[in-house]
């Protein structure tokens, strides 16, 4: 079976949940509504975070937990869904798409944070466009 692409990733279907945290681990404490949230659902976020603004991971965290009415989003699904986001819009960039047609998610990913290690395209473009908006890089 073929690897899925990051578009497919992010186009998956998945659907938010909110459960109960089985128990405490990272800064949730058991029993907390827990969001487990979607690419899709942090592609959309990202898009709301004004030019020459970022968020970093626990903010976005934080706002995805506000809008699924959960008390805090897993750290680790959002870091998922953080990585297929910028991969995605990473491979769109590099394709020569305008930064206008992907989710800004360079503005997610502050200069400290450890997804650039990860990400594998768009790393160049995302440095650029976070210097053109007077971000950190």
């Amino acid at each position: 079976m073929a690897k899925k692409t990051w578009t497919e990733k992010l186009n998956s279907g998945a659907v938010r949940e909110v459960k109960s945290a089985p128990k405490d681990f990272a800064d949730i404490k058991a029993g907390q509504r827990m969001l487990l949230t979607t690419a899709k659902d942090v592609a959309d976020y990202v898009s709301h975070v004004p030019e020459g603004q970022e968020v970093d991971i626990t903010s976005l965290r934080a706002g995805l937990a506000k809008e699924a009415r959960a008390d805090i989003a897993c750290p680790v699904v959002t870091g998922i869904c953080l990585r297929i986001v910028a991969e995605y819009a990473g491979e769109k960039l590099d394709a020569g798409i305008a930064p206008s047609n992907v989710p800004p998610v360079w503005r997610a990913m502050p200069a400290s944070a450890p997804i650039w290690k990860k990400i594998e395209n768009g790393k160049k473009q995302f440095l650029r466009l976070r210097r053109s908006e007077g971000l950190a890089v």
